[in-house]
């Protein structure tokens, strides 16, 4: 049977009109539900957009990165909104994979579904068919191209996520009325620093933050690892010419740091070389290619005269020139300068860690001439790391160099530092652009440094005008210091104050002491983990031990198994303060004589370092008696130590969770973890 539909939205229908006295067509019915359907779909887009999802979706990737978990969801797409259950679905692991919804329309009829069957017992049409069903089936599927793209992973993290609740029918507007005021710009956070790796490799770190790009809010709540290859472009330099000296042994060369040298031909002298006489022509082949020069020729106590006797003729000795040669088979000693490709490890080699030349114990140069070196060395390089609107991180690579150029970034991002990578090293410079927008309170900070500096350049300009046009018998009474450094200052006398020479002021020294909070004594308070209240006692208002009437919370029993994690403190600051002794030499030359001067400075120092301290860490929500929760803070494994009550794992420095699924447990922050948002990690032991 067939199914009659003539709505489409360039008809411009707002309704059916229902006429007297005809009959009801099936298509008219249709058209209804289509009007219908269209109507909440052109609305809802206003609101949400195409697989928006609404409540809850997190994807959860296993730590082998074999398998991903997407916890139950509620997602709008085509002006319905429909709830999806929890999914477990394999992935590779490697390279790109997209998670996508996909929605699957499918029709029911009674021949599939006898409850379709009119139902309606005592009339003539009982058990007789009646409308089909269109029944829609969402589903997670990993990389179908007719899907809705909603995550997507890289090398098995994921990278970007769809995240609710926004109304994305208002997003473009509101995105494009704050980039048109304010462009992108970042809020706090996404600085970037380079962690120590193995190989040809090293970590680009991006902190969490938040930045608006094209006026869409980015907020990355954990730091962001890219792993990024060393700059080991290399470029050659052919034939660098070099002075031979005699009794050294290393050459430095030009470019740097060498990568490897190719070659190094060089003018060598052979001594006392043993040659016959032949009697076929008359020139006697040297045993040497690229002969330079022939320096001598003996024969027992005769020398002969280069140029008078003999001279060289396409690398052997020629003795057309004169009379006076060796008989035809007699021997005689040749000394000749040729030039030689040099042998590595035997003749040279090129410095560990250094790029120079170093002549071993094989042939040397002839001394005061020339060799010539071709090499290749390594180039330097600059990407640049930028945030999309869509909340990826990007880098641009750039053009290897010796002085390379920062590379272009694409237009409509945000551009949030440079990376300038020394030749084959791991020390890479990460410059943050800090692109930040200025709130209010900062803007009337900086009005406020502004006119303190106007109000001390105008201070300094009349202290300079009385120091020239006054006469000093009238100067009697009259100090003045601008507090940028320390010429006027007794430092003889016990002088530990701090000058701040950017803002030009003086601070007195100032002792710091953090004091953790304790409870000496609980006779007369409640303790809630963090929270301090005056003792009480609990009582019973209202009981009602009778149940009217029963209520399936969760008709489908769909529930989610992410657990939860809380940490006491779940933050810290602290001041590090620092004493440098400095010595001052020449200041007092023009006015005063005498010995050094000590001037003891106070430094308060921003710390890139988590101090070291004991976290408790409440968990809840595991499976019940899951054994071997194992915990990581920023990567780093750290041990669990469990608190009065609870039990240890079997594994060591590990947790097992109690009958409800709950643990309490310490553990200690490890050493050079950055300041900033960290993450902390609590899963099952593999």
């Amino acid at each position: 049977m067939s199914v009659y539909n003539r709505f489409a939205p360039d008809k411009r229908w707002v309704a059916l009109q229902a006429q007297s006295g005809r009959r009801l067509q099936s298509a008219e019915l249709n058209e209804i539900q289509s009007l219908s359907l269209h109507r909440d779909k052109r609305m809802g887009d206003v609101i949400f957009g195409s697989g928006h999802i609404i409540e809850g979706g997190q994807i959860y990737v296993q730590d082998d990165k074999k398998k991903v978990i997407i916890f139950p969801a509620t997602v709008y797409f085509d002006g319905v909104i429909h709830d999806i259950g929890e999914k477990r679905i394999p992935i590779a692991g490697i390279g790109e994979e997209i998670i996508g919804l996909k929605i699957t329309y499918s029709t029911v009829t009674y021949e599939m579904q006898k409850e379709l069957l009119d139902p309606a017992v005592g009339y003539a049409n009982f058990g007789s068919p009646g409308m089909d069903r269109l029944v829609v089936t969402p589903e997670w599927v990993l990389n179908d191209a007719a899907s809705i793209p909603m995550y997507r992973l890289s090398d098995g993290e994921v990278v970007t996520a769809k995240v609710p609740p926004e109304l994305e029918g208002f997003t473009p507007v509101l995105a494009r009325r704050t980039y048109d005021t304010s462009g992108s710009f970042l809020v706090s956070g996404m600085d970037g620093f380079i962690e120590p790796a193995e190989g040809d490799y090293v970590t680009l770190v991006i902190e969490a933050g938040k930045a608006y790009v094209l006026g869409y809010e980015i907020n990355r709540l954990v730091p962001t690892r890219i792993k990024l290859k060393k700059s080991q472009d290399s470029r050659r330099v052919s034939d660098e010419v070099k002075t031979f000296v005699a009794g050294t042994t290393h050459y430095s060369l030009n470019s740097k740091p060498v990568k490897a040298i190719q070659e190094i031909t060089a003018r060598v002298k052979l001594p006392d070389i043993s040659m016959t006489r032949g009697g076929s022509t008359a020139q006697d082949a040297l045993p040497a290619d690229a002969v330079v020069d022939i320096v001598s020729i003996v024969q027992g106590a005769k020398t002969y005269v280069k140029g008078k006797d003999y001279q060289l003729t396409e690398n052997s000795v020629d003795w057309s020139i004169g009379t006076a040669r060796p008989s035809i088979g007699e021997t005689y000693k040749v000394t000749f300068e040729y030039m030689k490709q040099m042998v590595q490890g035997t003749d040279y080699k090129l410095e560990e860690g250094k790029s120079e030349v170093t002549w071993l114990g094989g042939d040397l140069p002839v001394a005061g001439s020339i060799f010539n070196v071709t090499y290749d060395y390594y180039l330097s390089r600059k990407d640049v790391f930028y945030l999309t609107a869509d909340g990826q991180i990007q880098i641009v690579t750039g053009q290897s160099d010796v002085h390379p150029p920062s590379p272009p970034v694409p237009p409509d991002v945000l551009e949030l530092g440079e990376l300038q990578y020394p030749p084959a090293s791991s020390d890479v410079l990460v410059v943050n652009n800090k692109p930040k927008r200025l709130t209010m309170l900062e803007l009337r900070s900086l009005l406020d440094r502004l006119e303190r500096a106007e109000y001390n350049q105008a201070m300094l300009e009349l202290d300079r005008t009385a120091q020239i046009s006054d006469p000093a018998t009238f100067k009697k009474g009259f100090f003045t210091d601008n507090f940028t450094n320390f010429e006027r200052a007794d430092l003889e006398r016990g002088f530990d104050a701090m000058i701040d020479p950017a803002n030009q002021t003086l601070q007195l020294p100032v002792n710091q002491l953090f004091v953790q909070m304790e409870v000496e004594s609980l006779d007369s308070v409640k303790q809630h983990e963090r929270l301090l209240t005056l003792d009480y006692t609990e009582q019973l208002i209202i009981d009602q031990s009778y149940g009217t009437e029963a209520l399936n919370v969760n008709p489908y029993q769909v529930f989610g198994s992410q657990a939860t994690i809380r940490l006491t403190p779940s933050q810290d600051s602290w001041v590090e303060t620092s004493y440098v002794y400095q010595t001052v030499w020449g200041w007092w030359d023009a006015w005063w004589t005498g010995n050094r001067s000590e001037t003891r400075v106070i430094l308060d120092e921003n710390i890139p370092f988590i101090r070291q301290r004991i976290v408790t860490v409440y968990g809840e929500g595991f499976e019940p008696n899951s054994s071997n929760l194992q915990a990581t803070f920023d990567g780093v494994e750290v041990s669990l130590v469990p608190a009065n009550g609870y039990e240890a794992g079997t594994k060591p420095g590990t947790m097992k969770a109690n009958g409800a699924g709950k643990f309490i447990a310490t553990f200690a922050i490890p050493p050079n973890i950055r300041t900033g948002t960290r993450e902390v990690r609590i899963f099952n032991y593999v």
